[in-house]
């Protein structure tokens, strides 16, 4: 399986598409549907998948559904588990790839940082989806966020751990203001 990204939009979110034997599966359309469109030529498109509904995932969507005659969070090709992860958003998920060990895990866990709670999300669930995805996972999982570089979990799993006492323990609202710890995505 191929992964492409196509970095788009002011907030530079992290489309992907998924390709194998010449099949297309699209994660978090952000914007630029155009572009999206061309990147996918000669390509049979099975699906969208969305982390989460922020703006900056979604804003391609219906364009995008209403040109390939899909909707989002279904596809019959692609063999992928959803994890739910709320915390970020109440609807926030994960898509786990286990054929390349690879989960899109959207604005939950980046590179150095995790995603915010205060657009929509919840403290609580944030650090109740954390303790569990870092219990289920090994640490050679690969990590594709919504912004940034991918990673491992590995990688992550200090920085994530350290988060979870500093800033979730407390008010997690009034630590994102002043560090830059966190993303601010």
């Amino acid at each position: 399986m191929k992964i492409s990204t196509i970095i788009n939009g002011p907030l530079e979110e992290n489309c992907y598409i998924l390709s194998k034997d010449n099949n297309a599966l699209i994660i978090d359309p952000g914007s630029e549907a155009k572009r999206i469109i061309e990147s996918l030529e000669g390509l049979n498109v099975k699906g969208i998948l969305v982390t989460h509904h922020h703006d900056d995932h979604i804003g391609a969507l219906k364009e995008l559904e209403e040109y390939y005659n899909l909707k989002e969070n279904t596809t019959s090709y692609f063999d992928y588990e959803v994890i739910e992860t709320k915390g970020h958003t109440s609807d926030s998920k994960c898509y786990y790839f286990k054929e390349i060990n690879s989960i899109f895990v959207g604005d939950f866990i980046f590179k150095d940082g995790i995603g915010r709670t205060d657009l929509g999300g919840n403290d609580k669930e944030m650090k109740e989806s954390l303790i569990n995805f870092i219990n289920r996972f090994n640490k050679d999982v690969v990590l594709y966020p919504g912004h940034g570089d991918s990673t491992t979990l590995g990688e992550e799993i200090d920085s994530i751990k350290y988060m979870m006492e500093v800033y979730l323990w407390k008010s997690l609202k009034q630590h994102l203001i002043q560090s830059f710890l966190l993303k601010t995505y």
